[in-house]
Protein backbone atom coordinates (compact mmCIF):
# COMPACT_ATOMS: atom_id res chain seq x y z
CA UNK A 1 0.00 0.00 0.00
CA UNK A 2 2.83 2.38 0.84
CA UNK A 3 4.38 1.72 -2.56
CA UNK A 4 1.04 2.44 -4.29
CA UNK A 5 0.61 5.76 -2.47
CA UNK A 6 4.17 6.79 -3.38
CA UNK A 7 3.51 5.99 -7.02
CA UNK A 8 0.30 8.10 -7.12
CA UNK A 9 2.01 11.00 -5.39
CA UNK A 10 4.89 10.82 -7.85
CA UNK A 11 2.40 10.95 -10.75
CA UNK A 12 0.80 14.25 -9.62
CA UNK A 13 4.13 15.80 -8.65
CA UNK A 14 5.64 14.94 -11.99
CA UNK A 15 2.58 16.27 -13.84
CA UNK A 16 3.46 19.79 -12.84
CA UNK A 17 6.69 19.48 -14.88
CA UNK A 18 5.05 18.18 -18.05
CA UNK A 19 5.34 20.52 -21.07
CA UNK A 20 2.27 22.79 -21.44
CA UNK A 21 0.70 23.54 -24.82
CA UNK A 22 1.52 26.96 -26.24
CA UNK A 23 -0.97 29.66 -25.24
CA UNK A 24 -1.55 30.48 -28.92
CA UNK A 25 -3.11 27.08 -29.49
CA UNK A 26 -6.13 28.09 -27.38
CA UNK A 27 -6.38 31.59 -28.86
CA UNK A 28 -8.74 30.85 -31.77
CA UNK A 29 -11.35 29.30 -29.44
CA UNK A 30 -11.11 32.23 -27.01
CA UNK A 31 -11.31 34.79 -29.80
CA UNK A 32 -14.36 33.08 -31.26
CA UNK A 33 -16.16 33.11 -27.93
CA UNK A 34 -15.25 36.77 -27.43
CA UNK A 35 -16.55 37.63 -30.86
CA UNK A 36 -19.87 35.90 -30.17
CA UNK A 37 -20.24 37.74 -26.88
CA UNK A 38 -19.46 41.04 -28.59
CA UNK A 39 -22.09 40.47 -31.26
CA UNK A 40 -24.75 39.55 -28.72
CA UNK A 41 -23.92 42.61 -26.63
CA UNK A 42 -24.42 45.01 -29.56
CA UNK A 43 -27.39 43.76 -31.59
CA UNK A 44 -27.99 47.26 -32.96
CA UNK A 45 -24.76 47.00 -34.96
CA UNK A 46 -26.41 44.42 -37.19
CA UNK A 47 -28.19 46.22 -40.06
CA UNK A 48 -32.00 45.70 -39.92
CA UNK A 49 -33.64 43.77 -42.74
CA UNK A 50 -35.07 45.91 -45.49
CA UNK A 51 -38.72 46.80 -45.05
CA UNK A 52 -41.10 45.24 -47.49
CA UNK A 53 -41.97 47.59 -50.35
CA UNK A 54 -45.39 49.18 -50.00
CA UNK A 55 -48.02 47.70 -52.25
CA UNK A 56 -48.80 49.78 -55.31
CA UNK A 57 -52.23 51.40 -55.42
CA UNK A 58 -54.57 50.22 -58.19
CA UNK A 59 -57.52 52.16 -59.60
CA UNK A 60 -60.65 51.35 -61.59
CA UNK A 61 -62.97 53.80 -63.34
CA UNK A 62 -66.65 52.93 -63.45
CA UNK A 63 -68.58 54.89 -66.06
CA UNK A 64 -71.92 54.71 -67.82
CA UNK A 65 -74.22 54.60 -64.79
CA UNK A 66 -77.52 56.47 -64.77
CA UNK A 67 -78.35 58.77 -61.88
CA UNK A 68 -80.41 56.12 -60.08
CA UNK A 69 -77.82 53.43 -60.75
CA UNK A 70 -75.11 55.69 -59.38
CA UNK A 71 -77.05 56.12 -56.15
CA UNK A 72 -77.33 52.33 -55.79
CA UNK A 73 -73.67 51.72 -56.63
CA UNK A 74 -72.60 54.41 -54.16
CA UNK A 75 -74.25 52.49 -51.31
CA UNK A 76 -72.73 49.21 -52.51
CA UNK A 77 -69.27 50.76 -52.64
CA UNK A 78 -69.70 52.19 -49.12
CA UNK A 79 -70.53 48.70 -47.83
CA UNK A 80 -67.57 47.21 -49.68
CA UNK A 81 -65.23 49.90 -48.31
CA UNK A 82 -66.17 48.81 -44.78
CA UNK A 83 -65.11 45.24 -45.57
CA UNK A 84 -62.03 45.92 -47.72
CA UNK A 85 -59.12 48.36 -47.80
CA UNK A 86 -60.68 50.51 -50.50
CA UNK A 87 -61.80 54.07 -51.19
CA UNK A 88 -63.73 55.78 -53.98
CA UNK A 89 -64.54 59.24 -55.31
CA UNK A 90 -67.22 60.59 -57.64
CA UNK A 91 -65.80 62.65 -60.49
CA UNK A 92 -67.87 65.05 -62.60
CA UNK A 93 -67.72 64.44 -66.33
CA UNK A 94 -67.93 68.14 -67.24
CA UNK A 95 -66.21 70.77 -65.13
CA UNK A 96 -65.41 74.46 -65.01
CA UNK A 97 -62.67 76.39 -63.24
CA UNK A 98 -63.82 78.89 -60.64
CA UNK A 99 -61.61 81.79 -59.53
CA UNK A 100 -62.57 82.84 -56.00
CA UNK A 101 -61.35 84.69 -52.97
CA UNK A 102 -61.94 82.28 -50.02
CA UNK A 103 -64.96 82.73 -47.70
CA UNK A 104 -64.75 85.58 -45.20
CA UNK A 105 -66.06 85.40 -41.61
CA UNK A 106 -69.26 87.38 -42.22
CA UNK A 107 -71.41 89.05 -44.86
CA UNK A 108 -70.11 92.43 -43.68
CA UNK A 109 -66.46 91.45 -44.17
CA UNK A 110 -67.31 89.99 -47.57
CA UNK A 111 -68.97 93.26 -48.60
CA UNK A 112 -65.92 95.19 -47.40
CA UNK A 113 -63.65 92.92 -49.43
CA UNK A 114 -65.82 93.43 -52.51
CA UNK A 115 -65.45 97.20 -52.09
CA UNK A 116 -61.70 96.75 -51.77
CA UNK A 117 -61.61 94.80 -55.04
CA UNK A 118 -63.66 97.47 -56.81
CA UNK A 119 -61.29 100.18 -55.56
CA UNK A 120 -58.36 98.14 -56.89
CA UNK A 121 -60.00 98.04 -60.33
CA UNK A 122 -61.04 94.37 -60.29
CA UNK A 123 -64.25 94.00 -62.35
CA UNK A 124 -66.87 91.24 -62.48
CA UNK A 125 -66.79 90.16 -58.84
CA UNK A 126 -69.66 89.33 -56.49
CA UNK A 127 -70.30 87.82 -53.04
CA UNK A 128 -71.48 84.19 -52.87
CA UNK A 129 -74.65 84.20 -50.77
CA UNK A 130 -75.15 80.53 -49.85
CA UNK A 131 -73.69 77.03 -49.87
CA UNK A 132 -70.26 75.90 -48.69
CA UNK A 133 -68.69 78.97 -50.37
CA UNK A 134 -70.93 81.48 -48.59
CA UNK A 135 -69.20 84.87 -48.16
CA UNK A 136 -66.53 84.03 -50.71
CA UNK A 137 -65.89 86.45 -53.59
CA UNK A 138 -66.51 84.97 -57.03
CA UNK A 139 -64.14 86.27 -59.70
CA UNK A 140 -65.37 84.23 -62.66
CA UNK A 141 -65.97 80.76 -64.11
CA UNK A 142 -63.72 79.55 -66.94
CA UNK A 143 -63.74 76.62 -69.34
CA UNK A 144 -60.12 75.65 -68.76
CA UNK A 145 -57.40 75.92 -66.16
CA UNK A 146 -55.21 78.21 -68.28
CA UNK A 147 -57.87 80.90 -68.56
CA UNK A 148 -58.64 80.68 -64.83
CA UNK A 149 -54.96 81.03 -63.91
CA UNK A 150 -54.66 84.06 -66.18
CA UNK A 151 -57.59 85.71 -64.40
CA UNK A 152 -56.02 84.96 -61.00
CA UNK A 153 -52.74 86.56 -62.13
CA UNK A 154 -54.57 89.66 -63.34
CA UNK A 155 -56.24 90.07 -59.95
CA UNK A 156 -52.96 89.54 -58.09
CA UNK A 157 -51.28 92.14 -60.32
CA UNK A 158 -53.74 94.66 -58.85
CA UNK A 159 -52.51 93.86 -55.35
CA UNK A 160 -55.20 91.37 -54.34
CA UNK A 161 -53.49 88.23 -52.99
CA UNK A 162 -55.00 84.95 -51.81
CA UNK A 163 -57.24 84.01 -54.76
CA UNK A 164 -57.79 80.32 -55.55
CA UNK A 165 -58.86 78.24 -58.53
CA UNK A 166 -61.42 75.54 -57.70
CA UNK A 167 -62.70 72.80 -60.00
CA UNK A 168 -66.50 72.93 -60.15
CA UNK A 169 -68.96 70.50 -61.72
CA UNK A 170 -71.11 71.94 -64.49
CA UNK A 171 -74.79 72.00 -63.67
CA UNK A 172 -76.53 68.78 -64.76
CA UNK A 173 -73.30 66.93 -65.54
CA UNK A 174 -72.97 63.17 -65.17
CA UNK A 175 -70.52 61.57 -62.75
CA UNK A 176 -68.35 58.48 -62.70
CA UNK A 177 -66.57 56.58 -59.92
CA UNK A 178 -62.84 56.14 -59.39
CA UNK A 179 -62.21 53.24 -57.00
CA UNK A 180 -58.78 52.90 -55.40
CA UNK A 181 -57.21 50.01 -53.47
CA UNK A 182 -53.89 48.31 -52.81
CA UNK A 183 -55.70 44.96 -52.65
CA UNK A 184 -56.23 43.41 -56.13
CA UNK A 185 -58.93 41.11 -54.74
CA UNK A 186 -60.95 44.11 -53.59
CA UNK A 187 -61.04 45.46 -57.14
CA UNK A 188 -61.84 42.04 -58.60
CA UNK A 189 -64.97 41.96 -56.45
CA UNK A 190 -66.28 44.97 -58.42
CA UNK A 191 -66.94 42.63 -61.34
CA UNK A 192 -69.62 40.83 -59.37
CA UNK A 193 -71.38 44.10 -58.54
CA UNK A 194 -71.23 45.27 -62.16
CA UNK A 195 -73.30 42.33 -63.40
CA UNK A 196 -76.42 44.16 -62.23
CA UNK A 197 -75.49 47.15 -64.45
CA UNK A 198 -74.72 45.65 -67.87
CA UNK A 199 -74.67 49.01 -69.70
CA UNK A 200 -71.87 50.40 -67.54
CA UNK A 201 -68.13 50.06 -68.11
CA UNK A 202 -65.25 49.36 -65.75
CA UNK A 203 -61.63 49.91 -66.78
CA UNK A 204 -58.24 49.86 -65.06
CA UNK A 205 -56.63 53.32 -65.02
CA UNK A 206 -53.59 55.02 -63.53
CA UNK A 207 -54.39 56.34 -60.06
CA UNK A 208 -54.66 60.14 -59.84
CA UNK A 209 -51.86 61.71 -57.84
Amino acid sequence: MLALNLAVAGFFIGRGHWPQPASGQNAPMNVERLSLRSESAHPSSVPPPQQAARAEALCVEWRGLSGEERNQVREQLKALAHERAMSFTEVPLNTRYWVIFPPLPSAESAAAKLSELAAAGVPDAFVVRDGVWRNAISLGLYANDEAARRRAREVEARGVLGTRVELQARQGTEYYFVIRSEDPDALKSLGGIKQAYPDSQQSRVACPS
